[in-house]
């Protein structure tokens, strides 16, 4: 096959839109695209209060094969005159989880705004955050430094010049993302299964005399799920076409990715869906008249989180050869075609 037959194309991620449910045992993290089309979901463990166990199911669903769940979810877990089913925050991402001395945190985008956009790639600027504490058990008492050490970790404001993309590596300059990939490797993930309408499904194992629930009882959300997943069928592949199109998903600078520790317990278990890889400094862009011709002007600075703290504190480079408070700088003019240039700055020592 030529190289004019392939085109690669940056894999846009499908979880921009995020609603957070809790019952007494469990979160489930209900993920979507934005047009809430297509959905996935992440199950937290709350019964353990010191490690955090998720599962992801890998499975995609499509807006009504997902009422349905929820509704299932919910009947099992409605108690008396109250739900125990209820939707806690909408956000749109997930920054990462954090333990001090006792359970988990997770951290979600709660509120975002647009500041960028290079080509069809939109850039945005995370606006607010919430935190939010996973284990249910909250009669037992904490440690008594546990609020000292969450006071120490909000201090740091998430809302102060921390940026991400659902689809641009903002981590890479323009040229290393317009470039061709050196090396494909084989997804992580196999391709994600569908799942069929739960009722057509429910109906025609009736017709054949099988079982249709494998629920002990309807309080067991993990019979639930079990049940549901026996319901998955695979989509009809499209027809080949002579021309190939190759989704990359490219693998981040983590020298610029901030949230690289917070991702460091479930990065390997999670789809890549709903990983975002959040970059600290600086990103404007503005539209100039140049002649009557518009041009876009985009000025991106990546801080490097490598020996990186207060100049008094850190100058020159390290035992690693990272320099002190580095910052990568490019400049992007945009109209009908694209120029970029880096350049890079760092505390030299005197």
């Amino acid at each position: 096959m030529s190289k004019e037959s392939v085109m690669f194309h940056p894999i846009i991620s499908s979880i921009q839109r995020i609603a957070l449910y809790e019952t007494k045992a469990r979160f489930y993290l209900i993920g979507s695209n934005n047009t809430q089309t297509r959905f996935r979901v992440l199950k937290i463990d709350r019964t353990d209060p010191r490690e955090l166990i998720l599962v992801d199911d890998k499975v995609e669903y499509n807006k009504q094969e997902i009422h349905q769940l929820l509704n299932m979810i919910g009947f099992g877990n409605r108690g008396g005159r109250t739900s125990g089913f209820n939707k806690l925050v909408s956000a749109f991402g997930i920054v990462g989880f954090i333990r001090f001395l006792e359970g988990y945190y997770i951290i979600l985008v709660t509120k975002r705004r647009k500041i960028a956009v290079i080509g069809s790639h939109s850039i945005y600027k995370i606006e607010d955050t919430s935190i939010i504490y996973i284990p249910s058990d909250v009669s037992k008492p904490l440690h008594p430094d546990e609020q000292r050490y969450l006071k120490m970790f909000q201090a740091v404001d998430l809302s102060t010049n921390f940026y991400y993309s659902y689809s641009y590596d903002i981590t890479h300059t323009l040229q290393m993302n317009m470039a061709p990939p050196r090396q494909l490797a084989p997804v992580l993930f196999p391709k994600p299964v569908t799942a069929a309408v739960y009722q057509a499904r429910s109906n025609s194992d009736s017709e054949n005399g099988e079982q249709q629930c494998t629920c002990q009882n309807m309080n067991d959300d993990e019979d639930i799920f079990e049940t549901w997943r026996k319901q998955l069928t695979q989509r009809p592949e499209k027809s080949r076409h002579s021309k190939m199109d190759i989704g990359v998903r490219s693998v981040p600078e983590w020298r610029f990715v901030w949230n690289s520790h917070l991702l460091s317990a479930v990065h390997s278990h999670l789809h890549p869906d709903w990983i975002l890889y959040i970059v600290h400094g600086f990103i404007e862009q503005s539209n100039l008249n140049i002649f009557g011709r518009p041009v876009y002007l985009t000025l991106i600075a990546r801080r490097s989180n490598r020996y990186a703290g207060t100049r008094f504190l850190k100058r020159g480079a390290n035992m690693h050869g990272d320099v002190a408070n580095e910052v990568e700088t490019e400049q992007i003019v945009h109209d009908s075609m694209v120029s970029s240039f880096k350049s890079g700055r760092y505390e030299a020592s005197s």
